[in-house]
């Protein structure tokens, strides 16, 4: 089945977060950054009793050998120039607690890719889509904890 996702933020470099860009120099997500927003939805759903997650036993496993992504490299097609995003980390450490400064690369609000998703088993097709809906929710990419890769999801034929 075939998708149009609007997405929102992050990936990596040495001191600044930045997406990885193709020879043309538009950035993309790599298709396994999509099945680990999958292995995320599924962890977190598996605690939801009634959930499509909650019914399968080893989801790593299912999502790994069962469900491809194409294709590997997938462009954003941006809605405006690749801003940035400054936030403090914070953390506890023996020597007390410390503070850093993280930067991040964000691509606009507005931004879509469009990707297929390749089911080898056809059951799992009502998870992949409660995960679609819980990723909207949550966000794909490095800082979906803090609310950015939120994203709209659409099945394109």
């Amino acid at each position: 089945f075939r998708l149009f996702m609007a997405v929102l933020c992050t990936k990596l470099s040495s001191s600044m977060t930045i997406f990885p860009k193709n020879e043309n120099g538009v950035p993309f997500l790599y298709d396994y950054q999509i099945k680990g927003m999958f292995k995320d939805s599924a962890g977190m759903l598996k605690r939801s009793p009634g959930s499509k997650s909650s019914k399968i036993k080893a989801y790593k496993k299912e999502i790994d050998g069962l469900i491809f992504v194409e294709p590997r490299k997938i462009p954003f097609a941006l809605s405006g120039p690749i801003g940035d995003c400054q936030r403090p980390l914070r953390a506890s450490t023996p020597q007390g607690d410390r503070v850093a400064l993280a930067d991040s690369e964000t691509v606009p609000a507005g931004s879509s890719i469009t990707f297929e998703i390749i089911l080898l088993n056809k059951d799992l097709e009502p998870a992949v889509r409660e995960w679609l809906d819980y990723g909207a929710l949550r966000g794909v990419g490095q800082w979906r904890n803090s609310g950015k890769g939120r994203f709209t999801w659409e099945e394109i034929e």
